[in-house]
């Protein structure tokens, strides 16, 4: 009986596993879709790159709370100019890989593929690693302002998930706020639980009445059970994150092999075994904060040989300095209790 390799998801010389690679996860997550997480050129020209550490120059906003000078008509009074304030985020591209293998004595016996199955699951797999990545960043933010930043992205009310507390959070980002930019509020499913007993959200559905997402005061609702909890039973507090449009920047590198397969015939004692090799390289950073890269350990210890940030170091307050001033950026914190 013939047994099905990774020649047979194979045409011609052009993978079929690589075109699953190709659908960028923009398109497919709620993080992305909702604004979150955005794709921007800068983010995908350092990915594109040759070092994964790169500076990014911004303008510093102009202090409004400086009175301007007044005209007059005197010769020797002469004003003097502002300078023009720049300032750098510090990025780090993280290179990412994983493999699937597969045994020939497997396929034989039981006539499954399972690398097929991979191959058409490697595109979510990729997206959920990107939302992990996210969560772990957004820890490291608050962890940061925790420390050096008097918490002042932070809201944490007495008891579960409600209006005042969700309004509280959202107006740490004091007059930003009037420019509409929240987009999503990221939560734990029982956080989302509490919200839906309580009649707090409304539900979006296109023409055929199909739900197509949830809402709360107009921030898209993403339930995800990775979201920070801290405490046991009645004493859990639950960390839900409030985001706004365009407050993490997204961007994908090219990987020179992004899909490769191996053979490796004395595996399974001479029975064979096939790998399939998906590689990503991509850049997420948070608007506002430079990565200091004080610790990277990638899957290891720390030390110089190591190139990308893993999530243990993108949760790290070392690992961040907050670059502008907190009205510019679009993250918030809510931390709830057990209703």
């Amino acid at each position: 009986m013939a047994i099905t390799t990774i020649g047979d998801i194979i045409t011609g010389n052009v993978p079929v596993l690589e075109s699953y690679l190709t659908v960028d996860p923009t398109e497919k997550t709620a993080f992305f879709e909702s604004g979150v997480l955005t794709p921007v050129p800068y983010a995908a020209d350092i990915a594109n790159g040759p070092s994964n550490k790169a500076s990014l120059p911004f303008w510093k906003p102009i202090d409004a709370s400086i009175e301007p000078n007044y005209s007059n008509d005197i010769y020797a009074d002469v004003a003097e100019p502002r300078a023009i304030e720049t300032g750098e985020m510090d990025v780090r591209v993280a290179y990412l890989n994983e493999g699937f293998g597969q045994a020939d004595l497997t396929v034989e016996l039981t006539s499954q593929n399972p690398l097929q199955s991979v191959a058409a699951r490697l595109d979510n797999f990729w997206q959920r690693q990107m939302q992990r990545r996210l969560l772990a960043t957004c820890a490291g933010i608050k962890a940061e302002n925790v420390a050096n930043g008097g918490s002042d992205m932070i809201v944490s009310t007495t008891g579960g998930f409600n209006a005042t507390g969700f309004i509280d959070a959202t107006q740490t980002l004091g007059d930003a706020l009037g420019t509409g930019t929240l987009s999503v509020i990221a939560v734990h499913s029982y956080v989302y639980g509490q919200m839906r007993k309580e009649g707090l959200i409304d539900f979006i559905r296109d023409n055929d009445n199909n739900l197509l997402f949830a809402t709360y005061q107009g921030a898209r609702i993403v339930v995800d059970d990775s979201m920070t909890v801290s405490g046991t039973g009645a004493d859990r507090v639950f960390t839900s994150i409030i985001f706004g449009s365009g407050a993490v920047g997204y961007g994908n590198g090219s990987p020179r092999v992004p899909v490769a397969t191996e053979r490796q015939e004395s595996r399974g004692n001479g029975g064979g075994v096939e790998v399939l090799w998906s590689r990503k390289t991509v850049l997420l950073h948070p608007l506002g904060y430079s990565f200091t890269s004080n610790t990277i350990t990638g899957n290891g210890d720390a030390d110089t040989g190591k190139r990308s940030a893993s999530w243990s170091d993108l949760a790290l307050a070392a690992n961040w300095t907050r670059v502008l001033d907190r009205k510019q950026i679009p993250i918030a914190f809510l931390e709830t209790k057990v209703a």
